[in-house]
């Protein structure tokens, strides 16, 4: 007993470190996997769209109302769905023939359709550029494609980021910001 007495405060004591020290690996590893948390995830809604001029003399064209659209990341996927207009979406009348539409009616349903866009699948963050690897989309065509979809990737604040399109898509693609919902 006498001697397990006196080397009670040397295991006391080295308890002590192991806590401190298994506490401090915690933190560490906490810290770590905050920081490698994208600043993108999260749930976001368009709120203005920078349109490219259609003649290099002109400047971009600001859309401050844009119609819907949302993108949500989480760990590792994300889902886009957005109309790509400048207008509201022109709601028609219902079919009198569901099964045997007319020619009006079917460009009216194509009219209404063309302009929305959707994709989901899996995303990358590298360095300042967002790759996007569609694994189900509206069009067919970004579905099957081998090529990501790539955007620069411009954080302003916490609440606040921007997909600015590549060179090679900058004359045709709009800048987009986007706001944090949750």
């Amino acid at each position: 007993m006498y001697r397990f007495s006196k080397s009670l405060p040397a295991l006391a004591g080295l308890l002590v470190v192991s806590i401190l020290l298994i506490g401090s690996v915690a933190a560490q590893n906490s810290a770590a996997q905050s920081q490698a948390k994208p600043q993108v995830e999260g749930v976001w809604k368009v709120a203005e769209v920078l349109m490219p001029p259609q003649n290099p003399a002109e400047k971009a064209t600001s859309i401050t109302d844009p119609q819907p659209g949302l993108i949500i990341f989480t760990k590792g996927y994300y889902s886009l769905m957005a109309v790509r207009a400048r207008q509201p979406r022109a709601t028609f009348a219902p079919a009198k023939d569901p099964a045997n539409l007319t020619d009006a009616e079917k460009t009216a349903r194509y009219e209404q359709w063309s302009p929305f866009t959707a994709n989901s699948g899996t995303y990358e963050v590298k360095g300042s550029l967002l790759q996007m690897h569609p694994i189900v989309a509206k069009n067919v065509e970004v579905m099957t494609s081998a090529t990501p979809i790539t955007w620069e990737l411009k954080v302003e604040a916490p609440n606040t980021l921007w997909l600015i399109p590549p060179s090679d898509r900058a004359t045709t693609d709009p800048r987009v910001k986007f706001t944090r919902l949750e």
